[in-house]
């Protein structure tokens, strides 16, 4: 997912309007905030797996709670966000 939204803001120009598979259109901007909210995701989780901490254990260490207003409260929740970034890291 990270290198899709790296390849589309790439093309992407400040007015572009983004049409995702799913969520409500975007723009440039958006798109970057989603980026950046994948990186920092990915970047809280993988140190953790990396000092051999559980899925469990990484889970309840709440790695996403910066993202989780903005991001959390969709159909992925962060428990199981964190299951996923957890288990691509």
């Amino acid at each position: 997912m990270i290198k899709a939204a790296d390849a589309n803001l790439e093309t992407a120009g400040k007015d572009t309007i983004i049409i995702p598979g799913h969520g409500p259109i975007g723009n440039r901007a958006q798109l970057q905030s989603f980026r950046d909210m994948l990186v920092g995701c990915r970047d809280a989780v993988a140190p953790l797996k990396r000092k051999g901490m559980t899925l469990a254990e990484t889970v309840a260490a709440r790695p996403t709670a910066p993202f989780d207003d903005l991001w959390g409260r969709f159909v992925i929740d962060p428990v199981f966000f964190t299951k996923l970034v957890y288990q691509g890291a």
